[in-house]
């Protein structure tokens, strides 16, 4: 009983703070936009933003619950289960069950359509560091699969209509994915369902295709290759979208706003006089160290703390 009762309180704790903190960044995400950032800090921060409420979640539960009920809960008590934990409990996992299907499904699906894909795919040279393949003319244009080991699909009708510059910045911009691992990061989306969220991760999906055109592009002949190259590929994907259903671990070269991200790129010189500094990464360190110590000085006495949250929980 006194198992049954620790799992119980941990589920209960979490799935209460997952919610909350998942309800605040439904509402308050849409504040980054007043953030001056360039377009792959930007990027970084919707994804943080986004993965926020799990990450936290698990830290606090595993961090602070288990062991305040483990530690300072008497294990040879007749205390019952109240109703309340019980059911956030039942929430909880069904919460984890879901997110977990969502990823199993998204891979099995991705697997299922990328397979087809690569019917009949063969090696293609480029010059590219990460494995090619040339698919068949009805697959999409131009599109990255996998994570562990990531490859890039080139149809036929790419090579047609490409010219070889515009080809090799092309792949420069899913290298970019690579390097981000934005395959992986939208499978991490698909383990943490919540309503509200979908705004959230269509601004990510978009922030993150023009920070890879920006690691694409060192100067305006190679920006006015890649605005070429989603002009003539994007006419080939209203047919072809047509053909499969949509592989959720997959990035395609043709997504996001076209017209926004030609133009963007059209305009590539003024772009970069204006463009803000990128976020340098170690000006999180010093804030999370500091909570870090912080929580090391108060340890014990957040520990009794949330010990009585739970006593008031569980009855």
């Amino acid at each position: 009983m006194f198992e049954l009762r620790g799992i119980a309180v941990s589920l209960a704790f979490f799935v209460l703070i997952y919610s909350c903190l998942s309800a605040l960044v439904a509402v308050c995400w849409r504040l980054l936009r007043w953030l001056h950032a360039n377009e792959k800090s930007l990027a970084d921060l919707l994804f943080m933003l986004r993965v926020l409420p799990l990450v936290t979640s698990i830290v606090l539960t595993f961090g602070f619950v288990v062991p305040s009920f483990q530690i300072l809960e008497p294990r040879a008590t007749d205390e019952g289960m109240g109703t309340l934990p019980f059911m956030l409990g039942v929430l909880a996992l069904f919460l984890i069950s879901l997110g977990s299907w969502r990823v199993f499904s998204a891979q099995r699906r991705t697997s299922r359509v990328v397979a087809k894909w690569l019917e009949g795919a063969r090696p293609l040279e480029t010059g590219c560091p990460t494995v090619t393949l040339r698919s068949r003319r009805e697959a999409p244009p131009l599109t990255l699969v996998g994570m562990s080991k990531p490859r890039v699909l080139v149809s036929d009708s790419t090579l047609e209509l490409l010219s070889r510059d515009e080809l090799q910045i092309a792949l420069q911009h899913e290298l970019a994915h690579i390097r981000s691992f934005d395959n992986l990061k939208k499978l991490v989306f698909r383990f943490a369902p919540f309503p509200g969220m979908a705004g959230l991760e269509t601004a990510w999906s978009q922030t993150a295709e023009v920070a890879a055109d920006d690691a694409a592009v060192r100067n305006i002949n190679e920006a006015v290759d890649l605005a070429a190259a989603l002009v003539k590929l994007s006419r080939l994907v209203p047919v072809q979208a047509r053909v499969e259903p949509t592989a959720v671990c997959t990035v395609g070269f043709v997504t996001g706003t076209i017209s926004a991200r030609v133009e963007r790129l059209l305009a590539w010189e003024e772009s970069v006089r204006t463009r803000p500094q990128p976020i340098p990464h170690w000006l999180a360190i010093p804030p999370l160290a500091a909570a870090a110590l912080g929580a090391l000085l108060v340890y014990g006495p957040v520990l009794a703390l949330t010990h009585e949250v739970t006593e008031w929980l569980v009855r």
